[in-house]
């Protein structure tokens, strides 16, 4: 069977029988939970949303070292989009680590690891010039009988009072409390204050 690494950038690394193989395959699946401690020491888990897909192999290349080494550091260093074809199949890869180790047991060659993250790409909406007819167009089109021009008052900071207040609206007030009989205490209190303000 072979295995395939193909970046857009890069090209492609196979392994084949005679150069190498991949010795693992691993696609886990995760899902982040947010989770909030309150005060006695419990959490309450209120939302949860999947991680991103990670994927990683593992494998040993026999021979042709420099070439797959190379080839994996540029699709490592250049973040090349990456699609991996083996037992699984997965595409918008990205490389998050590589790890290439070296041993007597390979005199020529080297085991590796590679771990993924896949990406998803999102674009911008394209709207075409002129399409959309400008703001100051639609308002022209608009006629004068459209807009209420009496509920509309620009007073900035000004306060604007509606209401006026008579001459005598505060005399008449002091008086009510001034006639009131004797034996409300309230009124006699204000109208003979025991404290003058002076000392």
């Amino acid at each position: 069977m072979a295995y395939t690494l193909t970046g857009e950038k890069c090209g492609t690394i196979r392994f084949m029988p005679d150069n190498g193989t991949i010795t693992k395959e691993s696609l886990p699946m995760s899902v982040k939970i947010t989770s909030n401690p309150i005060e006695d020491g419990s959490e309450i888990n209120d939302h949860a949303f999947n991680s991103p897909d990670q994927f990683s192999i593992s494998g040993t290349v026999i021979g042709s070292e420099n070439d797959v080494n190379e080839k994996l550091k540029a699709m490592t260093e250049k973040h090349d989009k990456i699609t991996y074809s083996g037992r699984i199949r997965v595409d918008s890869l990205v490389i998050q680590n590589y790890t290439p180790a070296y041993s007597s047991k390979n005199k020529n060659g080297f085991e590796f690891s590679v771990s993924f993250l896949k990406i998803k790409t999102v674009t911008a909406e394209y709207v075409e010039m002129g399409a959309v007819p400008l703001m100051s167009k639609q308002d022209a089109g608009k006629s004068a009988s459209t807009v209420n021009a009496s509920a509309v008052k620009a007073d900035g900071l000004k306060t604007t009072v509606s209401a006026s207040i008579s001459t005598s609206a505060y005399s008449d007030y002091v008086n009510q409390y001034n006639s009131k009989p004797a034996s409300d205490s309230g009124a006699a209190s204000r109208a003979t204050p025991s404290y003058t303000g002076i000392t």
